[in-house]
């Protein structure tokens, strides 16, 4: 996909952005449809596997990673659908939304501040966190908040292929006041990618309850009780104060190691990471 901005052009206006938005192609069709039967209570590996097979690109995925040194399978499983049972349907489910999605949109090199690995690890993170607070709430769905999680910051991800230099120049302000990105984005862009977001779910149709998580994700939710938005705004809070910023770096910056739950959680992303690209991690976390 490639972006439309040149550097020396100057930040793009909202409504040049909206309009590079709607030009975006569509959300893989194999990625809505895993995160439909993923959020099916009914759904099992198997009706999961039927999905995967339809997709070369995913279904090389899961056999590749039920063969990897990870599981260490005595024969070679060539069936996706023994491959998801084998995996479990939580593990191929995360597997299989975070292939489907973040295989469709590849970093561009020549981008120096927004890194779009430490994107895919802050948008993992908070996927992970959110499912945890849903679960623990037994008032959301833990697959609805995994989704929720790793979709709530593609409003950012559209801002990149639509204006990088804009994006960039906000990720540099950002870091030298050491303030919220989305705070940067709106003084400097004019808008913000909570309501980019909003427009890009909607142009995907995902579901209400999806789409209010992308878009309030930084809202204050009060004393409402645990809500879709509330866990992933919960999560996505939760990271950032742990030093996982969402698409860059702060070299100065250190996380709280010796949180237990922190640990757990980088390990957690660390492997689901390794796993979809087929090779170790290159960016960890401090």
């Amino acid at each position: 996909m490639a972006t439309g901005h040149n550097a020396g052009s100057g930040p793009r206006t909202k409504d040049e952005v909206v309009r590079a938005v709607q030009a975006l192609p569509p959300l893989p069709a194999i990625a809505l449809r895993v995160m439909q039967v993923a959020q099916d209570p009914k759904s099992s590996a198997a009706d999961l596997a039927v999905v995967v097979s339809a997709d070369p690109g995913l279904s090389a995925t899961m056999l590749r990673v039920i063969n990897s040194a990870a599981y260490r399978r005595q024969r070679e499983v060539t069936s996706v659908q023994d491959a998801l049972v084998m995996l479990g349907f939580v593990q191929a489910r995360n597997i299989a939304i975070s292939g489907a999605i973040a295989g469709s949109y590849a970093p561009d090199a020549l981008n120096a501040l927004f890194r779009i690995d430490v994107f895919w690890r802050h948008s993992l993170s908070v996927a992970f966190r959110a499912s945890q607070l849903a679960t623990e709430s037994r008032k959301v769905d833990g697959p609805s908040a995994f989704t929720a999680g790793i979709v709530h910051n593609m409003g950012r991800l559209a801002i990149f292929f639509a204006d990088p230099a804009g994006l960039d120049q906000a990720v540099a302000e950002a870091m030298r006041r050491e303030a919220p990105l989305d705070e940067v984005e709106h003084e400097l862009l004019g808008y913000d990618h909570a309501e980019i977001g909003e427009l890009l779910a909607e142009k995907w149709r995902l579901p209400a309850d999806v789409r209010s998580a992308v878009a309030h994700h930084h809202d204050e939710t009060g004393d409402l009780g645990p809500t879709l938005t509330s866990v992933v705004a919960a999560a996505d809070r939760y990271c950032v104060s742990h030093g996982l910023l969402p698409g860059y770096v702060v070299p100065t910056a250190r996380a709280e190691v010796g949180d237990a739950q922190f640990v757990k959680l980088k390990q957690q992303v660390d492997s689901l990471m390794e796993l979809v690209n087929g090779q170790p991690a290159g960016v960890r976390f401090n």
